[in-house]
């Protein structure tokens, strides 16, 4: 089994397999988290394809996984802040 860091070195290299590895090894815990946090399935696969789309286009932005989802659930914090 690869570490994370050599998958994101293969994503940064476009290594598509890289990247399903890594959603197999995150999406579940992500969608459990996230179904948690915002109770809504559409918000959910929405975030979750952000997540892995920003770890496509850009896998040296943050160290892990975790990086991505604390971007992640900061965005969807501030969409769901009233507007004053």
């Amino acid at each position: 089994m690869r570490t994370d860091t050599e998958l994101f070195k293969q994503i940064e290299l476009k290594n598509k397999q890289a990247l399903e590895a890594l959603y197999d090894r995150y999406e579940k815990s992500l969608y459990l988290f996230l179904t948690r946090m915002l109770n809504d399935e559409n918000r959910v696969q929405l975030t979750l394809r952000q997540i892995f789309q920003d770890v496509w286009t850009s896998p040296n932005q943050y160290p892990s996984i975790h990086g991505y989802l604390i971007k992640a659930v900061k965005q969807v914090r501030s969409q769901r802040e009233p507007i004053h």
